[in-house]
């Protein structure tokens, strides 16, 4: 199977099912503390994000042969270092992303406010926390080959969570319901798809960059964080985006 076969056998599907249940909950209101936006503009935005963002850091990855794919799985097009289906990879886990997202904002209850108690001073840790996270990610990554890809990964992006969690903590605790049943189920899904595509050798991860823990079916466990965390920062960034108008209800 080749990398663009993957994409429509894996993401198409969701996407297409997604698209027709949201189609079919239109009508259906959204948390009293949304503000209405069109769901064109806000994946465009998140998209294109995504996009702008990720390209240089994968490009570093393909470049340094953190990962690397057979010439004879992909349609020969770069831009970079990276093959076109990767970039069609970025818009189609953002777009599914999204799409989930907004397919339960109308389904989730969302509470009359924040489950905890202090949500400034919660917000204020959490994104320290992640801060210190990412700064120690970029701190190990020189001179630690086994931890390459888990530094890379946690460098690049964790200061995007940890700049969400500081933009809108009180959001992200009031709706954290929606932000998890969003990441799990979408996350786990991806890592189920990236462990059939890397046992299936349609692209690889180097193993002298890798700590060589694995998941059970061999998916190394760099994969599970990045796609549990590029599903996180997708969540977060379309919740900021509903909610950017009313992020300070609660102090």
């Amino acid at each position: 199977m080749t990398y663009a076969e993957f994409l429509v056998l894996f993401l198409l599907p969701p996407l297409l099912g997604l698209t027709w249940a949201h189609k079919h909950l239109k009508d259906r209101p959204l948390p009293n503390d949304f503000v209405p936006r069109r769901l064109g503009g806000v994946l465009g935005f998140l998209v294109t994000v995504a996009v702008l963002y990720t390209t240089p850091w994968d490009n570093y990855l393909v470049a340094q042969k953190i990962w690397t794919y057979p010439l004879t799985r992909v349609w020969g097009l770069r831009l970079g270092w990276v093959p076109l289906e990767e970039y069609l990879f970025f818009i189609l886990q953002t777009a599914l992303s999204t799409l989930t997202f907004s397919w339960l904002s109308r389904r989730v209850p969302s509470p009359s406010k924040p489950p905890f108690q202090g949500p400034l001073t919660v917000r204020i840790v959490v994104t320290l926390a992640i801060g210190i996270a990412a700064a120690a990610g970029y701190g190990l990554w020189v001179g630690w080959e086994k931890g390459t890809y888990l530094c890379l990964i946690a460098s690049w992006a964790l200061p995007v969570v940890a700049l969400q969690w500081s933009l809108g903590g009180q959001a992200f605790l009031r709706h954290y319901r929606l932000i998890l049943l969003t990441v799990l189920p979408v996350a786990l899904y991806l890592i189920a798809a990236d462990t059939w595509a890397i046992r299936s050798g349609i692209w690889h991860i180097t193993e002298a960059t890798s700590l060589g823990w694995r998941l059970p079916g061999g998916l190394p466990i760099e994969e599970a964080l990045f796609f549990t965390l590029t599903t996180l920062m997708v969540a977060q960034g379309a919740l900021l985006i509903y909610t950017w108008r009313r992020r300070k209800a609660f102090p």
